[in-house]
């Protein structure tokens, strides 16, 4: 037994592609409008190079430069009168590095060594110190050559809080 095929209908199909063409035309309609006016734009200005054997076009481009005088004017005033001034953002607080006792007094220990740096020898301190690196208070230096330990130095951020810290008596 054959089986019969349903016929299928051109309107179902036409109205299908042609709501998927709409867009694209739409798109191609507004990309084609400004390329006109540009176009329509170069066909009328007057190039400076080529003389003109018609007098009235300069007259017009005359009349054409004179109309926006009176506009450039009255924006003229408009910049005179002063106008409030845009309100600044506030500067923003950084939020203060809190620092536990230990952490300040290794951060004093540090500063305590200035150029030669500090010798990070011990491994109870090593992760106090890669905290203070995090937050970036001090900074890692080079290796010590004779040790093989990371030498660590007070950043400019770490002597702020150093100075902010010590209590003025």
């Amino acid at each position: 037994m054959a089986v019969k095929k349903k016929t299928t209908t051109k309107q179902a199909s036409t109205t299908a592609s042609a709501a998927k063409a709409a867009p694209k035309k739409a798109a191609a309609a507004k990309t084609a409008a400004p390329k006109a006016a540009a176009a329509a734009k170069k066909a009328t200005t007057p190039k400076a190079s080529s003389p003109k054997k018609h007098t009235p076009a300069p007259k017009a481009a005359a009349a054409k430069k004179a109309a926006p005088a009176p506009k450039a004017t009255a924006a003229k005033a408009k910049a005179a009168t002063p106008a409030p001034a845009p309100k600044k953002p506030a500067a923003k607080k950084v939020a203060a590095i809190k620092l536990t006792d230990r952490q300040l007094d290794l951060l004093r220990l540090v500063h305590g060594t200035k150029e030669a740096g500090y010798l990070a020898d011990k491994k109870a301190e090593a992760k106090s110190l890669e905290s203070l690196a995090t937050k970036k208070l001090i900074k890692k230096g080079a290796k010590d050559k004779a040790s093989g330990h990371i030498r660590y130095h007070v950043s400019k951020a770490g002597e702020k809080h150093i100075d902010s810290s010590t209590p003025s008596a």
